[in-house]
């Protein structure tokens, strides 16, 4: 294995233990797992209080800023900024604090003149990415309207981002993974509280939702103050473009951000296509997207965010075989958990959107609708988990063009598929595409990373993804017997749904676990050992 020689002592223990990423991953995932059951009920909440068109332009107005925040902050900015910032504590704190504060004004500079850009070129995004609402008049001029109310919480994001970075550097990962909880919790108030007093100043009720947006950024912010504080982190921005670790931080945003910039076609694309396909496809696509982030957010993103500076601590000590070995068992723990969760949205598919949105403005077409969409989006999330797992470990050695290559030829999969899939299926066929594309960019990435390092023990990994597959499927038959006796199509307004939906979910978890422990999948044990450590 090629790895970079290690530049001296290394102050940054990388950390002990088969059950270390694990515990780590644990503390993220229980605080994404609020932040998505509170995400859920926001959706919730917005599937009942605001019809199919509104809350189409909403989310495509919401999208163009999260496009723009995944560009810039959450993805190539924090990408690029863990391995230089671990580099910069190895000399001394101080040299870390200046690159903090000169690496937030340069974002703050940058991300500033993006707002005020999509703020004045609203209109022209909006129709780059919903072409198809041009025709409806009203419902483009909200989602310009939209789009131009949420643009400032981009600023926002990017502070927290930053924050995000420098406190799961320093080993602190609970406050960055408790900001989405902020976000979503202010969101549900703001428009519970605030809908009803939009409409009497003349606005449309969903402009509280734009509303709760931009405070939530503010609320992510202010969370992380105290925990930076506490460090001795909290820095002010200094304009010092000049300074090298700035620079380098650039050098490095540069292909990732051509690589997350492909990633963005595709949702853009998605968007255009969708909105050509009538109302409803918008947010059918949504609000199933929505589901799948729920277990993609609480395994994938958690295992990645406590891998990611392990990984780039291996790199700076030399250590090309543990480097190799948290990376496969990251892996190998990701697909555990994302496997079965994603044969079960594709399996309980239906009473899920029926408990979760049928009520008020959402009717049983919409979950009908919703529920296919799911389907594909499903299919494709073992490579989406796997994408997610394998980048970091590209940026951690340095390697910055193989991502950036697969990312394209995740573009052309899911381009080529769209083009196919969507006539005879409609928006379902446009989430089927996203699963081709990242089957097809997890594929190539996977082998660009062998053909880089070595062998990784993936023979392994495949018998444990069987042993995976087997306990998925005997957990999935008894969730599906389950549910048979409930009766979906009134939706939310039966209460026995719920109990049924409860019960079919928890005989699912349950036939998992028995299952994956008679298999012996070694991924289980690792996650009793994170659960006793960490109640001890």
């Amino acid at each position: 294995m090629s790895l970079p020689a290690p530049p001296g002592d290394v102050k940054v223990s990388a950390g002990s233990g088969r059950a270390h990423v694990a515990r780590k991953a644990g503390v993220v995932a229980l605080f994404t797992l609020a932040s998505r059951v509170l995400g859920l009920v926001r959706d919730s909440v917005t599937a009942a209080l605001f019809p199919r068109g509104a809350t189409d332009a909403f989310f495509v107005a919401f999208t163009i800023p999260n496009v723009f925040r995944y560009l810039l902050a959450e993805g190539s900015l924090v990408i690029a900024f863990i391995p230089v910032f671990t580099e910069y504590r190895k000399r001394s704190e101080e040299e870390a604090r200046r690159l903090a504060a000169a690496t937030l004004g340069a974002a703050l500079v940058v991300v500033g003149l993006v707002c005020l850009a999509g703020i004045a070129l609203a209109p022209w995004i909006v129709r780059l990415f919903a072409e198809g609402f041009v025709a409806d008049r009203e419902r483009f001029a909200l989602t310009v309207w939209l789009t131009r109310a949420m643009f400032p919480y981009l600023l926002f994001v990017a502070v927290a981002a930053l924050a995000m970075g420098v406190l799961n550097t320093l080993g602190h990962f609970s406050t960055p993974a408790a900001s989405p909880v902020a976000l979503n919790a202010v969101i549900i108030a703001t428009v519970l509280c605030a809908s009803t007093a939009m409409a009497a100043l003349g606005l449309p009720p969903v402009t509280s939702l734009a509303a709760g947006v931009v405070l939530g950024g503010v609320a992510q912010v202010l969370l992380s103050l105290v925990p930076l504080a506490r460090r001795g982190y909290l820095v002010w921005p200094r304009l010092e473009l000049a300074h090298p670790g700035v620079r380098r931080i650039g050098r490095l945003m540069a292909p990732a951000l051509f690589g997350l910039i492909v990633y963005q076609v595709n949702i853009l694309l998605a968007r255009r296509f969708a909105s050509f396909l009538g109302e409803g496809a918008v947010s059918s696509l949504y609000y199933a997207q929505r589901l799948v982030e729920l277990p993609m957010g609480l395994f994938a993103f958690s295992v990645a965010t406590a891998t990611t500076p392990e990984l780039a601590v291996h790199v700076a000590e030399g250590q090309g075989e543990r480097f190799k070995e948290t990376f496969r068992e990251s892996l190998a723990l990701t697909l555990f958990m994302v496997i079965p969760a994603s044969a079960a949205l594709a399996t309980l598919g239906v009473p899920i959107c029926a408990v979760l949105f049928q009520r008020g403005r959402f009717d049983w077409s919409a979950t009908r609708d919703t529920s296919a969409a799911l389907v594909g989006f499903a299919a494709g999330m073992w490579a989406a988990a796997g994408v997610r797992a394998t980048v970091p470990a590209f940026y951690a050695i340095g390697e910055t063009r193989a991502p950036v290559r697969m990312a394209l030829v995740g573009l052309v999969a899911y381009v080529a598929s769209a083009l196919v899939l969507r006539g005879p299926l409609g928006a379902p066929g446009l989430a089927f595409a996203v699963a081709i594309a990242s089957a097809a960019q997890f594929a190539g990435l996977a082998a660009a990373l062998r053909r880089r390092l070595g062998r990784l023990g993936m023979r392994a990994l495949a018998r444990s993804v069987a042993r995976v597959l087997a306990a998925s499927a005997v957990a999935c038959a008894g969730a599906w017997a389950v549910s048979l006796a409930g009766r979906w199509e009134p939706g939310g307004a039966l209460a026995r749904n719920y109990v049924v939906l409860a019960a079919a979910v928890a005989a699912g978890v349950a036939l998992y676990v028995a299952a994956a422990s008679a298999l012996g999948c070694p991924e289980l044990a690792r996650v009793r050992e994170a659960l006793r450590r960490r109640s001890g």
